[in-house]
């Protein structure tokens, strides 16, 4: 009774999702001066859950900065298209930025999502300099259950012992630094989150499991191979506190991380600035997010 009543908040959450974003692009239409390619196969399977959207400047010069930017929604639900405006005006600050999907759960577990987005980046880092960019300038952006994603993907690619507990081989690629958004980080707090996420998102042994250790983002393991970092937090995200924890969490182990933390007694919403670009806030947060991973 309760998977299904969690099934049928989901399916009444993307349908909400998709009437946002309808109203949003039509208030907010796309930049003429970007250009968009959409729905590439980074799998090669035809699968809708493999397909990413590639934002380029349609004027540039020389090898673009390239982002690959993951999307938010729990882990049940979401769409690259959410981050549509966003991914346009970090394109307009001249990069070239892939936005992947990804499978959800609890149809896919979370370490088949990483060994899909990890081959998805591989896959992607062969063919960057055809789209016009620069392979040793490389960057991650991630929105709620994206900004974890990014975590665990980021860590990943330097610590061999980490990517073999989720059984994923990773990519020959190197992230520079990461700007993260109302981060989902933690998914086993005893708190609306922690007490029904675990078993959909890592399924129902997953204190079992060869990774469970890793479950806590605070692991050292995960800590101390962290790029950069950059995150984005305000007055009014229900996640607010997981970002003020992970970025102490950062700082504790020596990883180079700045928050800004919005708080002007305005309440702002969850994802504001990835969500809601064209807000003032979301234009300052963005601006020193840009200029956070290009320092890096």
């Amino acid at each position: 009774m309760f998977e299904k009543m969690i099934a049928q908040q989901t399916a009444k959450k993307a349908k909400l999702l998709d009437k946002f974003l309808e109203k949003h692009e039509a208030q907010y239409p796309f930049p003429e001066d970007i250009e968009l390619i959409q729905d590439v196969d980074y799998m090669g399977d035809g699968k809708p859950c493999h397909f990413m959207d590639i934002y380029r400047p349609k004027s540039y010069k020389g090898k673009l900065p390239v982002m690959f930017n993951l999307h938010g929604g729990g882990f049940l639900l979401g769409k690259k298209e959410e981050g549509h405006l966003f991914c346009a005006e970090m394109s307009r600050k001249g990069f070239l930025v892939f936005s992947l999907e990804y499978p959800l759960a609890p149809e896919t577990l979370f370490p088949q999502i990483l060994k899909d987005l990890m081959t998805g980046m591989g896959n992607t880092w062969s063919s960057i300099e055809s789209y016009g960019g620069d392979r040793t300038r490389i960057y991650m952006t991630g929105t709620s259950a994206g900004a974890s994603l990014c975590i665990y993907l980021a860590a990943m690619l330097e610590s061999l012992e980490l990517a073999e507990a989720f059984h994923v081989i990773p990519a020959e690629l190197k992230i520079r630094a990461m700007g993260l958004v109302s981060g989902m980080y933690y998914t086993t707090k005893p708190d609306s989150i922690g007490l029904f996420l675990p078993s959909y998102v890592y399924g129902k042994q997953w204190k079992k499991s060869s990774f469970y250790p890793y479950i806590n983002p605070e692991n050292e393991m995960i800590l101390r191979h962290l790029p950069p970092a950059f995150l984005v937090t305000a007055y009014g995200d229900m996640l607010r506190n997981y970002s003020r924890q992970y970025a102490e969490a950062m700082k504790r182990c020596g990883v180079i991380c700045h928050l800004e933390d919005f708080d002007t007694g305005k309440k702002l919403p969850h994802a504001f600035s990835t969500t809601f670009p064209e807000m003032p806030e979301s234009k300052r947060a963005n601006e020193r997010m840009v200029k956070f991973l290009l320092e890096h």
